[in-house]
């Protein structure tokens, strides 16, 4: 196993020269290809993923801001994320530096703390805390390296310090320090110039201009600093922590759209002038809102937003991660009814196929010979190739659901087949393949385990219903069959789907 330290990967920007990019403000790396193509937002189109070490990635996320419980909005950005360092894990040999900031000094943690006359740091540590639990029950995977704000003081004032020394930053009248738009040509280089910025006040020089240190205000904690008392901006404390982490580059920069403009923009700017770069951030991934019904945001603000708790009472992680998977990480996600119970057909869909696959590869009753089926076999190594490239182009995984999907209803008109063609060995390779997919992204396929019955009682219960519905059908009993039926009605909603479309009677576990 390769051997590395983050000195050498850090050592590693400085050989990197830049190259422009199709005439945009995009530089791309020299280095190894990866093979794999993302989107970017400064090119406008996708880019070659290029890295010093062809199997090494440092990778920052921004964190939540620890001030309310997290919801589905975050899980969807946080499980989208956490799907595309698997792949480039799983599929692409690439080892993943993980890190992520936890914002924890913040107006709304303060404000909260003040309301509730609770030290803003408890209020900190309390959401940071269930905010790994969320986490840990939707399957997403912890950052190798946390930063948090309150514990990069110094390194945030060493970073504002360079940038006036620099000429780069200014001290305005009351203590607060402004990062200079006017003094960076390249501002505005992930998003198209805006005339907007933070709010406008007589200590600014520009509207753009934003804040890389505000001055202190009566009730609120501060810090002492060679300009005055006060605390860091929001968009500083990652680019110092970042900094302090990964040095004077980074390949893979990632978070919410919402964050492209102007938090984005502005850790580049700041970034680049610190370190008196071009570019900072190689690689920006951004991931698209999850909406209500209507195209709206679900946000704390519009009090539209449903708690991970709250989404686990109805449907378990794995159907949240597969309708993440069924969708462009890139895009909005309209989360409703409807769409998570289609993720929770697809899912079953795999976990009947699985079982159904396994009562046939185990069929002793059968007195078909096998055969070693070339169909089957060619089917398999086409939906290898296919969900390979498909990954390779900005990371495409609903196509790579839909491929699986095909593989699956082929190889199920073999098992379900009569006379049955009995070829366990390629059926065999395909449900190791298809189990393997999906675990590499993510999802557990394991049962639930608040279900009531036991796997013996279902089993039971299964297998008598079975041979009386056989029966009843051989009589045409329909009063019987009625009554099969409503066993199976029963039991789904005890969590207990029954396939019927089998000789021999499967079932798997919902919700």
């Amino acid at each position: 196993m390769k051997v590395f330290n983050l000195t050498f990967v850090r050592s590693l920007s400085h050989v990197c020269s830049l190259k422009p990019y199709k005439d945009t403000k995009w530089l791309m790396p020299n280095g190894n290809p990866t093979g794999i193509y993302v989107y970017n937002c400064i090119a406008n189109q996708r880019v070659p993923v290029i890295l010093n070490d062809p199997h090494i990635a440092t990778w920052y996320s921004c964190g939540p801001t620890v001030y309310e419980s997290a919801h589905i909005g975050h899980a969807s950005c946080y499980v989208k994320l956490d799907i595309i360092q698997r792949i480039l894990k799983s599929f692409f040999n690439i080892k993943i530096v993980s890190a992520m900031g936890i914002t924890d000094i913040d107006d709304k943690i303060i404000k909260k703390g003040l309301e509730s006359k609770t030290h803003f740091t408890n209020i900190a540590k309390q959401y940071e805390h269930e905010f790994w639990l969320d986490m840990a029950s939707l399957n997403v995977a912890k950052p190798l390296i946390i930063t948090r704000v309150s514990e990069h003081i110094n390194s945030i004032e060493k970073f504002i310090q360079r940038l006036i020394d620099n000429n780069m930053a200014y001290v305005s009248k009351n203590g607060s320090v402004y990062f200079d738009t006017d003094k960076f040509s390249n501002y505005g280089k992930l998003q198209k110039m805006q005339d907007s910025g933070e709010p406008s006040d007589d200590e600014k020089r520009n509207k753009m201009d934003f804040a890389l240190w505000k001055s202190h205000k009566p009730e609120e904690p501060y810090w002492d600093t060679p300009w005055g008392k006060g605390r860091p901006g929001w968009h500083i404390e990652c680019s110092a922590m970042v900094s302090k982490v990964f040095g004077s580059q980074l390949d893979i920069h990632a978070g919410g759209v919402d964050l492209q403009f102007p938090h984005h923009e502005n850790e580049e700017a700041q970034s680049c002038a610190y370190h008196n770069i071009r570019q900072w951030a190689n690689y920006w991934i951004h991931v698209g809102h999850l909406n209500v019904i209507g195209d709206t945001k679900m946000s704390k603000s519009l009090q539209n937003t449903i708690s991970i708790p709250d989404l686990l009472k109805s449907y378990n992680a794995d159907t949240f991660r597969m309708a993440c998977l069924l969708t462009n990480y890139r895009y909005s996600m309209e989360f409703s009814n409807q769409l998570m119970e289609t993720a929770e057909s697809v899912l079953n869909k795999f976990k009947f196929f699985i079982t159904d696959a396994t009562i046939y590869i185990n069929n002793n009753a059968t007195s078909v010979s096998a055969v070693y089926s070339d169909h089957i076999l060619k089917n398999l190594q086409k939906t290898e190739e296919a969900n390979f490239e498909a990954l390779k182009v900005d990371f495409d995984t609903a196509t790579c659901i839909n491929n699986l999907l095909t593989l699956l209803s082929d190889t199920n008109k073999i098992i379900k087949s009569d006379p049955c063609e009995y070829c366990p060995v390629p059926v065999t390779l395909i449900v190791e393949y298809i189990v393997d997919i999906l675990t590499k992204f993510g999802l557990k396929l394991q049962e639930s385990e608040d279900t009531v019955l036991s796997n013996a009682m279902i089993n039971t219960i299964v297998e008598f219903r079975h041979s009386v519905r056989l029966n009843a059908i051989s009589s045409k009993n329909y009063e019987l069959l009625s009554a099969c039926d409503i066993v199976r009605d029963k039991m789904k909603s005890m969590k207990v789907q029954i396939n019927d479309s089998h000789k021999t009677p499967s079932w798997v576990i919902t919700k």
